[in-house]
């Protein structure tokens, strides 16, 4: 579980922006993978309630009194993180975990130009063909992929071509497509790397997407 550095003191008179049926994201100490829970109700300045989380019983066993976690969520386009421990373990007569509510809370803007290091698979539809790729880098206005450079694949991609890109974000069942203009092309080491610039992509495709950058924005 990641330590937040540089964190401000939360401030009471306001508190804690996040609305009620929001997604966020749980790393639990001592387990080595985030999980996903739904916002359900708070009392300010006391105590936080969420959904039991999906997976939950490869993770049951660490969501006991007093175990730490760091809890990520999205609002108005920026990402907040704060440390907190669980308090109790609901199961009846609803299904949910009771966390402490913050003291501290760190914001942070999922800036417009952030590229992320990735591996997402994929593929593209341009010029009545499709290849399979793999999307290498993304942020909010773009993404670069590459494929093999050979002639089964389409290799003629130009900048000014348009093409939909298809991405499997983890976690999602389908992939989701969205229009993309070629900006930039560079062929090395048998593979062709193309930098494309999403064109008025849909809420089906923003929504998964912002949700996967605010998941592995690093607050370290």
């Amino acid at each position: 579980m990641e330590e937040l550095e540089g964190i401000l003191a939360l401030n009471k008179s306001e508190g804690i922006y996040i609305d009620i049926g929001t997604k966020v994201y749980l790393e639990i100490e001592g387990v080595n993978f985030s999980v996903t829970s739904i916002f359900i109700g708070m009392l300010r300045d006391e105590f936080m309630i969420v959904t039991l989380p999906k997976r939950y019983k490869s993770v049951k066993n660490k969501l006991f009194p007093a175990n730490k976690m760091v809890i990520k969520y999205l609002h108005d386009g920026c990402v907040y993180a704060f440390q907190t421990s669980v308090i109790e373990m609901i199961t009846t007569p609803i299904r949910a975990l009771a966390i402490e509510y913050p003291k501290v809370v760190q914001e942070r803007e999922l800036r417009v130009l952030k590229r992320n290091n990735v591996v997402i698979p994929g593929r593209v539809e341009a010029k009545k063909t499709e290849f399979s790729v793999v999307v290498f880098d993304i942020s909010k206005k773009g993404c670069r992929f590459k494929y093999r450079d050979d002639k089964s694949n389409l290799n003629s991609l130009r900048e000014g071509d348009l093409l939909r890109v298809y991405c499997q974000f983890p976690g999602v069942s389908d992939e989701i497509g969205a229009m993309a203009c070629v900006r930039n092309v560079r062929r090395g080491q048998g593979q062709l790397s193309i930098g494309a610039e999403f064109q008025d992509i849909t809420k089906a495709f923003s929504t998964p997407l912002m949700h996967f950058l605010y998941s592995i924005e690093d607050f370290s």
